[in-house]
């Protein structure tokens, strides 16, 4: 499952012509406090900020996310409340979601599923998102620098508009570097996000990304 909607993703977008995409500069901001209790439950509270482009239709993204999860050793198995704001239009997005190990090569994997409810739409949407990561330790140092790249496909299952767009309807990926320092995890790095749209262009973001997580 989890490499075939991968597969999928990155083999519709190599599909698309070049000329059908519309590229956007963007800027990714994601931080996140997180607090673990004994017995492996844990909360977090998470904030996304994209800034685009005037030149953008979608707008800029405010993003505010809580989650509540438990660790089952290496597998973390998590529920969330999203709000976001992206442009003119809100949504409210009830999340279930596991991370896990895969294999024994150290990749990471997660699997994310949503109910989207954007006011006024027509109907609640439903999609699944597939996320594989990796990250190569660059020095011996505990906590130092590594690089890390990951790959996310999007399945929409159920549109939130009637006639909306179904199946494979985006691809994330990203690379750059991370490490610990002290209470926080520290991500540097380019994003590039693409929207697979069955009747219009593709819509590509490009977004110098920065993420931050401080663990109490």
């Amino acid at each position: 499952m989890i490499t075939r909607l991968l597969g999928a993703a990155i083999a519709v977008s190599l599909s698309s012509p070049a000329l059908a995409e519309a590229n956007y500069l963007e800027g990714w901001f994601e931080g996140t406090i997180s607090k673990e209790f004994e017995g492996g439950t844990f909360v977090q509270i998470q904030t996304q900020q994209r800034a685009r482009g005037s030149s953008n239709p979608t707008g800029d993204n405010q993003t505010y996310r809580l989650w509540l999860g438990q660790e089952f050793g290496s597998l973390k198995a998590s529920v969330g409340l999203h709000r976001s704001k992206e442009g003119d239009t809100k949504e409210t997005r009830l999340i279930q979601q596991a991370s896990y190990d895969v294999g024994s090569f150290g990749l990471k994997g997660r699997t994310r599923v949503e109910q989207r409810f954007i006011d006024d739409a027509d109907k609640t949407g439903w999609r699944v998102r597939q996320r594989i990561g990796y990250a190569l330790p660059l020095s011996n140092e505990k906590d130092g620098w590594k690089l890390a790249g990951s790959a996310e496909g999007f399945l929409t299952l159920r549109s939130t508009s009637r006639g909306g767009d179904t199946g494979i309807t985006g691809l994330r990926t990203f690379v750059g570097f991370e490490r610990t320092l002290g209470q926080v995890d520290l991500g540097i790095g380019y994003t590039r996000q693409q929207s697979i749209r069955k009747n219009a262009p593709d819509r590509v973001g490009h977004a110098p990304t920065l993420n931050l997580t401080l663990n109490l």
